[in-house]
């Protein structure tokens, strides 16, 4: 009989785990094992009324996406100098701002819409490399960690740097791409 109970309650459990897919593993367990002189345990229950506001801290969502809540530019510029003769590409500095109340991983994870990039020899993102000689290197890489908004590191910043070999530096080319930026909330 024992051993018929805990074949049952093995499979229950594989079928629990299975069913509730990641959110049975974000979770810890407890035993209640009445051999130990336990027969009761405590289970905590948070809930969340009204629409959730990933600005507060509170419990987690079914869906952890919905803490994302973060600023990004949706234009960036990049340009070479003329005291290096167009050979150096620089850019202003740009912001990522976390507004969520956890923290948020940001990983540059691609580039598309590639187009005349075929003067940048080597162009990066802080030091992650997305160009060399005109074609893309990119791989998911992180970019940085954001604190959740009561934090003292909410703002992460960027810049374009690299080197370009012109045509013909006196005239203007125009390359460009979109970034894609991947954000993840931090657990």
């Amino acid at each position: 009989m024992k051993r018929a109970t805990k074949l049952v309650l093995s499979i229950l459990t594989v079928t629990g785990v299975c069913m509730s897919g990641a959110t049975a593993f974000a979770n810890p367990l407890q035993t209640i094992d009445g051999r130990e002189g336990t027969t009761s345990g405590d289970i905590t229950i948070k809930g969340i009324i009204g629409e959730f506001d990933n600005t507060k801290p509170g419990p987690n969502p079914e869906n952890l996406d919905r803490w994302i809540n973060v600023t990004i530019p949706t234009t960036a510029i990049f340009h070479t100098t003329e005291e290096s003769e167009h050979k150096k590409i620089t850019s202003p500095s740009y912001q990522v701002t976390n507004h969520s109340a956890l923290s948020v991983r940001a990983t540059v994870s691609n580039v598309t819409e590639i187009k005349e990039m075929s003067e940048v020899d080597r162009l990066t993102i802080n030091t992650i490399e997305l160009f060399n000689k005109g074609v893309s290197t990119v791989t998911a890489t992180p970019l940085f960690t954001l604190s959740g908004n009561q934090g003292s590191n909410t703002v992460g910043n960027f810049q374009f740097i690299g080197d370009a070999t012109p045509k013909n530096a006196s005239v203007e080319s125009n390359p460009s791409f979109n970034l894609v930026l991947n954000f993840a909330v931090e657990a």
